[in-house]
């Protein structure tokens, strides 16, 4: 296990490492104030080997050898039924996010979600909740000019007093 874990996130930093060298070949149109067409692909490259080689560093201690030999197989059932539930959580906020709009939905979605994953501190719990949406609000209407889905009805309105 610790050695695949190294093998993988080695494997990973330098497919990373290759593909940013590739990533500088983007050409396009170079706007001021606007992002290049290489931006986005390099910092997701740079955050892949940042986190590739963290991976590796837990890996070498051998802090999830550890921590699975402690939790045993009781944790191995209730892993399976959260998973299931993340994957519903996942399929539900997918399916009212063409009504409700990403602004309305995302918050209670990252609150149910940070939930079913173990938080239990609800002043934590609200705090990312909703400046992580106001964040994903902000990157991707202000810095990338993407629009997110604002909703139907009602929702699309509300959509219409943040962005």
């Amino acid at each position: 296990m610790l050695k695949g874990e190294i093998l993988i996130s080695v494997v990973v930093f330098f497919g990373s490492l290759y593909l940013y060298f590739e990533s500088m070949k983007f050409e396009g149109h170079e706007v001021y104030g606007k992002l290049g067409p290489a931006y986005w692909p390099k910092f997701l490259l740079i955050c892949l080997m940042i986190l590739s080689f963290l991976v590796a560093v837990d890996a070498i201690r051998g802090r999830k050898k550890r921590e699975a030999e402690k939790e045993g197989t009781q944790k191995s059932e209730s892993g399976k039924v959260r998973l299931f539930l993340a994957i519903g959580f996942i399929v539900l906020y997918f399916i009212l996010m063409q009504v409700l709009g990403f602004i309305l939905l995302t918050p209670f979605f990252l609150i149910a979600f940070m939930y079913l994953l173990g938080e239990r501190k609800k002043k934590w719990i609200f705090g990312v909740s909703i400046g992580l949406t106001i964040l994903i609000v902000w990157v991707f209407t202000k810095a990338m000019y993407v629009p997110l889905p604002r909703g139907q009805w009602i929702f699309l309105d509300f959509s219409h007093i943040f962005y």
